[in-house]
């Protein structure tokens, strides 16, 4: 498999989607000024771990109120999973846009539309009906202003199986002209460690 994970921009990396991964080295530096600006009586360091502290909590403040493509990507992949665990056709469909595709392999393979899709999909209802699964990945990335990526990892149990099989997905959401975000391709990466023949689902 061939399929990674673009990178987001950088600012919807660090100020929406793991603002940790700067707010937490500015705390830290914050907290060793302080530390060192007290223990040698100087104000400059003290004020200098003040407005780093500032900083991070700016960082953080922003992150509680912007959502990225990215995060929005991953918001409908758990709307998607929950929707396939309760074998429910409508709100399956509700998650894709009507031109949407499905692919095996890789996104850049040749694709199904959404009918047959959920014609697929009926099976959820059957003998492929989900009775347990575990989320073991879920990695998201901004690709755009009205574009999200995410790749799900899921460990899953159905009805006719032998027990919990790993799949990994590729699932791309777009922002619909009317503002909802649905999935404009999903690909079917692996199935246990194989790529899954095109019709598999």
């Amino acid at each position: 498999m061939d399929t990674e994970l673009p990178a987001s921009p950088l600012i919807e990396r660090f100020l929406a989607e793991s603002p940790w991964s700067l707010a937490l080295p500015l705390l830290v530096l914050a907290a060793a000024l302080a530390w060192w600006g007290a223990r040698n009586d100087r104000a400059r360091p003290i004020l200098a771990g003040a407005g780093l502290l500032l900083l991070a909590a700016g960082t953080l403040a922003i992150a509680h109120w912007w959502t990225s493509p990215g995060e929005r990507a991953a918001a409908v992949a758990r709307e998607l999973v929950a929707a396939a665990e309760a074998a429910d056709m409508d709100r399956i469909r509700a998650c894709f846009a009507p031109d949407a595709s499905m692919h095996y392999g890789s996104p850049r393979n040749p694709g199904d539309d959404l009918d047959r899709l959920m014609a697929a999909a009926e099976g959820l209802r059957g003998r492929r009906r989900i009775e347990s699964n575990v989320v073991t990945r879920l990695d998201l990335a901004t690709v755009g202003g009205d574009r999200g990526i995410v790749m799900l990892g899921c460990r899953t149990e159905v009805k006719s199986g032998y027990g919990p099989i790993p799949t990994l997905w590729w699932i791309e959401v777009r922002r619909m002209p009317e503002g909802a975000w649905k999935i404009d391709r999903l690909a079917w990466l692996q199935l246990v460690n194989q790529v899954p023949d095109r019709g598999a689902l």
